[in-house]
């Protein structure tokens, strides 16, 4: 890798590749840990993961593309150490990633992940959290199985990740309490610690099962963090306006349950007019009703939130990149967790051009 570049022609091939093997590598250990759980939570568990039906007939497929679990992988190569040696790491990051959705999906009340009921829709919130527990705490247990001293590395790691989600996840939750005047964008990385907490967690996980050094870890976890804010950003964007094919979820999901996400932030600090008209509507205690999110997403828009909101995601994956470089290990799989990371961004659509998504005068904007 040079200049945080990823080598023309690798980062598609390369990933679905990496992905791939991953999923071969993984699966097998994964699907092992879940069923073994009490038997309604492995029901709720392999429903979750897209493998059950609700009834529990089998679906045949496999949920989620496992990038926390290749980014793991890759991490673990980078410093010598094999497949074998990386998967019960593999393993507990997707456990433990399972573990944040399943509560989240809750917390936020979003009815539909990947395209289908929730696991809390499905089965009831009790049951839901219940299965997200269980899936954390099979996750310590897998890597705290091995006893040498790379292990205890990892499980430290883990704990730590998942300590760093719980606060990431506590912030998340006040952000959305802020008034308009009172939301800064250090709350809103403060939030983000939600999602840069466990891919941080992946790359020093990974890394530490193969006795790779303090700095080397230090440096993936500094290029892991500043890609998960901007995989935060990027998901924030598509939350706006994506559509339910980019993510298997209505668009302005995070608008309709009135979210502090970057790009309103963004729009409420820029003092423009469709700022200041964004903040006089998010200020009223009324709910926005369906007519109010086009008009919302377009206040966002024509005041520079979307495209800030980008401009701050390409900053961060430049910074994510060049913490890559400077990770030392093996390039070649350092070259791969770099096309991971422009794969993680770019499967969000966050860069398409921007297009209004209605038309605001000042009648309809007040």
């Amino acid at each position: 890798m040079k200049d945080g570049k990823v080598p023309s022609g690798l980062a598609a091939d390369f990933v679905k590749e990496t992905l791939a093997e991953c999923r071969e590598a993984t699966l097998p250990a994964l699907r092992e840990v879940v069923e073994g759980l009490p038997p309604q939570l492995a029901r709720i568990g392999a429903y979750h993961l897209g493998w059950r039906e609700p009834d529990g007939t089998p679906t045949g497929l496999h949920a989620g593309k496992m990038m926390r679990a290749a980014l793991t992988l890759l991490s673990a190569r980078a410093f010598g150490g094999s497949t074998a040696t990386a998967v019960p790491g593999a393993v507990a990051v997707e456990l433990v990633h399972n573990f944040s959705l399943l509560h989240d999906d809750l917390m936020d009340a979003d009815e539909l992940r990947r395209g289908r009921p929730a696991a809390w829709v499905a089965f009831g919130s009790g049951p839901a959290v219940l299965t997200g527990d269980a899936l954390l705490s099979q996750a310590l247990c897998v890597v705290a199985a091995a006893d040498d001293t790379p292990a205890h590395r990892a499980a430290e790691a883990l704990a730590n990740a998942v300590d760093t989600i719980i606060r990431g996840q506590a912030a998340d939750l006040s952000l959305n309490r802020f008034h308009v005047d009172r939301v800064s964008t250090e709350d809103y990385l403060a939030a983000c610690a939600k999602t840069t907490g466990l891919l941080c967690g992946c790359v020093e996980v990974g890394a530490s099962l193969a006795g790779a050094p303090v700095a080397g870890v230090r440096a993936l976890r500094a290029a892991a963090w500043n890609l998960g804010v901007a995989w935060q950003m990027a998901d924030d964007i598509e939350s706006i306006w994506g559509t339910a094919a980019d993510s298997g979820k209505p668009p302005f999901g995070d608008l309709r349950q009135q979210k502090r996400t970057y790009p309103v932030i963004a729009a409420l600090r820029s003092g423009t007019p469709a700022g200041v008209r964004l903040a006089a509507r998010l200020a009223c205690e009324r709910a926005p009703v369906e007519a109010d999110l086009p008009v919302l997403a377009d206040l966002i828009d024509q005041a520079g939130g979307r495209e800030e909101a980008q401009r701050a995601a390409r900053d961060h994956l430049d910074r994510g990149l060049h913490a890559l470089g400077q990770a030392g290990g093996e390039a070649t799989s350092r070259d791969g967790i770099a096309a991971l990371f422009h794969y993680a961004l770019d499967r969000h659509h966050w860069q398409r051009p921007t297009t209004r998504t209605g038309t605001v005068t000042e009648g309809t904007a007040q």
